[in-house]
């Protein structure tokens, strides 16, 4: 049997660069975007939002369209997004108020110092992985509450807490990597890239507790 080789035209190779250079273009349009929209800090929560219902799609191997995939998440979960952020600003704000806290407490004495600080570090962490999973479900399941939500997320987080550890050190990578970079990179590529390594690790978790039904709607 004759073996069937692909020719590669000048012409396909075109196309193919075209098609990859759309698909980059997008990718940076999108950080562009979400920057542009969190400027009044009051839109980051929608912004993010958007942000994570079009990059959730490319995490799965879709190529949706960018406009309509952005805006239509910051329309459908802007409430949940905000909401998210508030109790992300309440719990935050706690924590930080313990590390402000804790400098002033006598770890050679007093046991409990060692306590405190233990469980505010723990308390970050959660929260930190608690995030991973709250805003890809988000996108994912709509009709999902925010107590469900939060629920679900720490399901998962107990259930892969190694892989969920992995998945927070992989997104903070591009976060040092452009604190070395110029600045303008910042607003160009590292959060989308952050919130693709997030979608690409989450969904990887949270497929596998998906009913057959669920995915197909995805």
């Amino acid at each position: 049997m004759n073996s069937i080789h692909r020719v590669s035209t000048p012409r396909s190779e075109q196309n193919e660069l075209i098609e990859h250079l759309e698909k980059w273009s997008t990718f940076v349009l999108a950080n562009i975007v979400w920057a542009i929209l969190s400027i009044p800090v009051i839109t980051l929560p929608a912004a993010t939002a958007g942000l994570f219902g079009y990059l959730s799609k490319r995490a799965r191997g879709q190529q949706p369209d960018f406009f309509a995939t952005f805006f239509g998440s910051v329309q459908r979960h802007w409430r949940k997004a905000t909401v998210i952020a508030l109790l992300n600003v309440l719990v935050g704000g706690l924590v930080i108020a313990n590390f402000f806290i804790l400098p002033m407490m006598d770890f050679n004495t007093d046991p409990l110092a060692f306590l405190a600080r233990s469980v505010t570090l723990f308390m970050a962490l959660t929260l930190l992985l608690l995030n991973l999973y709250a805003w890809s479900l988000m996108v994912l399941l709509e009709k999902m509450s925010v107590v469900q939500l939060i629920r679900a997320s720490a399901s998962l987080v107990f259930a892969h807490p190694l892989w969920s550890l992995l998945v927070l050190l992989g997104a903070s990578v591009p976060v040092v990597i452009s604190l070395f970079l110029p600045q303008g990179m910042f607003v160009i590529a590292t959060i989308s890239v952050c919130v693709l390594i997030i979608c690409k690790g989450t969904w990887r978790v949270i497929r596998a507790h998906l009913s057959p039904e669920q995915l197909s709607l995805l």
